[in-house]
């Protein structure tokens, strides 16, 4: 009996440690710090059992264009785009702004880290608890069907609680894409900066989006102060880019 319980004891023990570990890991990822208060991140079961792909396809894309720029897969097959280093030089792009390395760059890493950036932005004293379900996300020109729609939106519910419990916002939330561009190719302001095609092939500017008029709902009174996506041409002129 003694032998069972100690086994049962470990197990329980190293579980749990192994539930911290992870947890840490993540939020080491999420680069905006969150301090005093949390963030939970949930998303319907049709996301989530596309989740694996959807944050594979994600971290190869990040990846690609962390190291290059752009998207092609070849220097040959970027044409003019294979320039866009130079050209955005001083640009700081949304995913390194808000996740440290390309391994850690899912879904739910993203959304945490969107609203971290906009709280400590605009409602730094807040310690409360933030959170964010996901029901639909979808995009015009994704490489996953699924995403698949005539335009880009996201669709889900939003709670804001503050430290005693009390409810400030609980309410569901949907956000068509609304595109704000610059024709600065060196963008350093304060809004979340994403290539091009991005809109229409990857979920950070949707999700970037959504984030921003949720809390802005939530917070009517700093509104202002909530930043989204703004998108920066990295092709040339009369160029179009194509994501292979």
């Amino acid at each position: 009996m003694r032998s069972i319980a100690l086994v049962i004891v470990v197990t329980i023990v190293s579980t749990v440690g192994q539930f911290l570990l992870a947890s840490t890991t993540a939020a080491a990822q999420v680069l905006p710090p969150i301090d005093g208060y949390s963030v939970e991140v949930t998303f319907s079961d049709d996301l989530q059992q596309r989740m694996a792909s959807i944050n594979s396809l994600e971290q190869r894309l990040e990846e690609r264009f962390r190291d290059n720029r752009h998207y092609a897969k070849s220097p040959r097959a970027a044409g003019s785009q294979r320039f866009a280093e130079n050209r955005t030089e001083g640009t700081e792009w949304a995913g390194e702004r808000l996740i440290a390395d390309v391994s850690g760059f899912t879904l739910d890493n993203l959304v945490k880290a969107l609203v971290a950036y906009n709280v400590n932005r605009a409602a730094p004293d807040f310690g409360g608890r933030i959170e964010i379900r996901i029901n639909e996300l979808k995009l015009t020109n994704p490489a996953i069907a699924f995403l698949g729609s005539f335009r880009s939106y996201a669709e889900g519910r939003v709670k804001v609680t503050d430290t005693d419990g009390n409810v400030l916002f609980d309410k569901p939330v949907r956000t068509n894409l609304v595109i704000d561009s610059t024709v600065d190719p060196s963008y350093d302001g304060p809004e979340l900066a994403f290539a091009e095609t991005d809109p229409s092939q990857r979920v950070g500017p949707t999700l970037a989006y959504f984030v921003e008029r949720a809390l802005a709902r939530a917070w009517p009174e700093h509104k202002s102060e909530f930043v989204g996506p703004v998108i920066i041409r990295v092709s040339g002129p009369n160029e179009r880019v194509i994501l292979d």
